[in-house]
């Protein structure tokens, strides 16, 4: 009885010491996740920011004078571009207006009409008079101003002012 006696007392010992290992490891299992991890001081994470914002500043300046040039090239030239076609849109209007006059020109009546209004000339037998009210005038001069219109960019809104003065558009 005494070898029972104490095969008893060594199992319950032993049960004893698994379960307070059992214990001691839930209890650190469960201690393990409320362990924060050490705090960074708030002039560390601070300072990081400000190291980052001056990277990313310094990267924004350096992609812009790196671009700028470019950017400015292809502006110019899509400017004139835009003026060139303006001016040749006036020119062909212009020459068919030309076209037009010198056809007219080619018949009798065409002869006739610019004879009459530019030279004040008037056919044998017909008499000329000319009206004044007080003061002698000059013969009417030729509506030219269809033919010496000036050409002006149609597109004159505060984006295209504002990218003429960042890169440098005369106009």
């Amino acid at each position: 009885m005494a070898t029972a006696r104490a095969t008893k007392t060594r199992a319950r010992a032993d049960a004893a010491k698994r379960s307070s290992k059992a214990r001691a490891s839930s209890a650190s299992a469960r201690r393990a996740p409320s362990r924060k991890p050490a705090k960074r001081s708030r002039r560390a994470s601070t300072a990081e920011r400000r190291i980052a914002t001056a990277i990313l500043a310094l990267t924004l300046v350096l992609a812009a004078w790196m671009l700028y040039p470019v950017m400015r090239l292809e502006y110019q030239q899509q400017r004139q571009k835009q003026t060139l076609e303006q001016r040749l849109a006036a020119l062909k209007e212009r020459n068919e207006q030309l076209r037009e006059k010198a056809q007219r020109l080619q018949t009798p009546e065409g002869v006739e009409e610019v004879a009459r209004e530019s030279l004040g000339l008037a056919r044998p037998g017909e008499q000329v008079y000319i009206v004044t009210e007080g003061e002698p005038t000059a013969a009417p001069a030729p509506d030219v101003s269809a033919q010496t219109r000036s050409i002006q960019a149609t597109d004159t809104s505060a984006l295209t002012a504002i990218l003429d003065l960042i890169f440098g558009v005369k106009r």
